[in-house]
């Protein structure tokens, strides 16, 4: 349900931000709320929580975020917090950051290699991608020493795996489906 009513929020302010052609400020806005709140595990615990009254919530809010955000996404947090929704702060700015992407046609694409790439050889595999997916593509990379070799690609749900960890494995299973015969 949390996750239904964030993507409500996060689409009307999507909406919103179009129609007032402050998308690009208001993208900005989230990053700053959905960053500040996911690194710091307090700050999620202490808007979870039900003890903490509403007011003290207001507070630390507003000396958060008021000179740090538009008036448009302040608005936002104040409405979150009058509907006792503050919980949906972090899951509507991660929201509106993937309906941002949707909006704009950019996929997020993660790759796994065991040894650092070159940035030639992250741009070419960048162009590529786009070339294949027909839409920008956000490159994350991630280091993972236990691959030993090859690359892994994540767009969405899909995984394209030539890792030499993934080819072993798949060898080991062939071998002990071989002996089981």
């Amino acid at each position: 349900m949390s996750t239904k009513a964030a993507r409500r929020y996060a689409g009307a302010m999507l909406q919103s931000a179009v129609e007032r052609d402050i998308l690009e400020e208001i993208k900005s806005d989230m990053e700053t709320v959905y960053n500040t709140i996911s690194e710091s595990r307090d700050l999620v615990l202490f808007l979870k929580s039900p003890i903490i009254k509403r007011d003290v919530k207001r507070k630390a809010l507003t000396s958060i975020f008021k000179n740090h955000v538009r008036e448009e996404t302040f608005i936002l947090i104040k409405l979150l917090l009058d509907k006792g929704r503050e919980s949906l702060l972090l899951p509507t700015s991660k929201s509106f950051l993937e309906l941002y992407n949707e909006h704009k046609g950019i996929i997020d694409v993660g790759v796994y290699a065991a040894y650092d790439l070159s940035d030639e050889h992250l741009k070419s595999l960048s162009n590529s991608l786009e070339k294949s997916t027909g839409k920008k593509v956000q490159l994350k990379f991630n280091r993972d020493e236990s691959l030993r070799g090859g690359m892994a690609v994540r767009i969405d749900d899909t995984v394209i795996d030539g890792t030499v960890k993934h080819k072993i494995s798949q060898l080991k299973n062939k071998f002990a489906a071989n002996a089981a015969n």
